[in-house]
């Protein structure tokens, strides 16, 4: 990873995507955290569940977007959202296609391939033009 600031500070496309990504997330998280059961009933699940693992994906969730939101300052950050992009992407296939997730889940899986892929792209162009200047 280019870890001259100046050149990813310039790269404002990267860095928009970087905003995107990791405001997802803590909204998300916020929305899991502020009321779990609503989260759960609009995402197609039981909202009468114990509010545990609801709120405790909710902190997750949070966590990983300020971890996101770390890579505008931090260039190596951007790591932090490729490979928990990439799991996140594994793990909501496994669910919703062997242990009967509600379907909105391959959204969720979709989205989330599109924001690896949008990341993984994105750094590879930052990578190319850095060795270009």
């Amino acid at each position: 990873m280019d870890v001259d600031l100046s050149r990813w500070r310039s790269d404002r496309l990267f860095r928009l995507l970087i905003l995107l990504v990791g405001v997802h997330s803590c909204v998300l998280g916020v929305g899991m955290l502020v009321s779990p059961r609503l989260m759960l009933r609009l995402l197609g699940f039981p909202g009468a569940v114990p509010l545990f693992f609801p709120s405790q994906s909710g902190i997750f969730m949070l966590i990983l977007g300020i971890l996101y939101l770390g890579a505008l300052v931090e260039p190596a950050y951007v790591w932090t959202i490729i490979v928990s992009k990439a799991l996140a992407v594994v793990f909501l296939l496994v669910h919703v296609a062997l242990l009967s997730a509600p379907p909105i889940i391959w959204a969720a899986g979709a989205g989330d391939a599109a924001m690896l892929i949008a990341s993984s792209l994105m750094l590879a162009r930052h990578k190319r033009l850095a060795r270009a200047r």
